[in-house]
């Protein structure tokens, strides 16, 4: 479930940047990425996750330029993603909320990342056409060129140019995610009540440490990462003062993506190994460093062997000397 959960906040909002060189295909994504942010639209949706189905409602309008969007899980256990601005949230099932990165938010974020200027790694074409909760769709292909991140087909409505229906493949073509829309209204008449936080929910105890904490001098670093891919700037998180301080480094290509994440350990056995889930696979390693022991774990939406072969390559180390 922690893996589930992490794997939504992984997988809302980024900039857009026009490609330099603009096809047919990457014409659609424009279209696809306007619509996404600026129309006002309600529906439901199935999120399948590796051999889980939910089902999610989403809200999302524009009020005086700025975009809001509420992400609501309709079965399991009550969990929402709301977007106010740049403010995004996540609502938890014990009414409390954790302050995310605008780059975090749901499965609806891809929409956002394949309208940037996709990297030199993935080719684009327009494959055909279909049909998508009672509309008329073009299909969109994104695939990758190496064997170090996933492909994915994309269903735009003709009509809106909204993204309709999205899947992650792997290299043999099989569907690791998928969102699909069941229904859409593209008039609702939201309003501003519609993204209001409830007024019980409280804050998390995961904050940011303050400046100048004596572990946000450790720095995370990678001797290998896949071409194309890049550092994030690290983030470093304290509980409520009985769990250490843990690091997160993230890495994306501009639209695979993946974390690594470091905290210190005591000595004693330490829990390893690798999970998956749909695309989004964990490996947890334990390293020891000048500086102590830590337990390495990656995760993110790239295949096994290339969190693997990443993995092996950390290192972490303390900035001050």
């Amino acid at each position: 479930m922690k893996l589930r959960a992490f794997a939504l906040s992984l997988t809302l909002f980024a900039p857009v940047a026009a490609p330099a060189d603009e096809t047919p295909a990457h014409a659609q994504l424009q279209a696809m990425s306007q619509a996404n942010r600026s129309l006002e639209y309600s529906g439901r949706f199935l999120y399948q996750f590796g051999g889980e189905v939910s089902t999610m409602e989403v809200n999302h309008a524009v009020f005086d330029g700025r975009e809001y969007q509420r992400l609501t899980h309709l079965d399991g256990r009550l969990v929402e993603v709301l977007r106010r601005g740049d403010e995004v949230i996540c609502i938890h099932s014990d009414r409390t909320l954790t302050r995310m990165q605008k780059e975090q938010g749901g499965p609806m974020l891809l929409a956002q990342r394949l309208a940037d200027d996709v990297p030199a790694q993935y080719n684009i074409l327009v494959d055909g056409d279909g049909r998508v909760a009672g509309r008329n769709t073009t299909r969109v292909r994104v695939a990758p060129l190496d064997t170090h991140r996933y492909g994915y087909r994309l269903w735009l409505d003709n009509e809106s140019r909204l993204l309709l229906k999205s899947e992650v493949v792997d290299g043999s073509g099989v569907a690791l995610e998928r969102v699909e829309f069941v229904s859409i209204d593209l008039a609702p008449g939201l309003t501003l009540a519609d993204f209001e936080v409830p007024e019980t929910v409280r804050e998390s105890a995961l904050q940011p440490l303050p400046t100048g904490h004596a572990a946000s001098s450790m720095r995370v670093e990678a001797d290998w990462l896949p071409t194309g891919f890049d550092a994030a700037d690290q983030d470093w998180r304290s509980g409520d003062g009985k769990r250490k301080p843990v690091a997160a480094q993230g890495y994306s290509d501009g639209l695979a993506a993946f974390t690594v994440f470091v905290e210190p350990l005591e000595e004693g056995a330490v829990e390893e190994g690798v999970s998956r889930l749909g695309p989004t696979v964990a490996v947890s390693r334990r390293l020891t460093a000048p500086s102590g022991a830590y337990l390495i774990t990656l995760v993110g939406e790239v295949p096994q062997s290339t969190a693997e072969r990443v993995i092996q390559g950390i290192s972490v180390r303390d900035a001050r000397h």
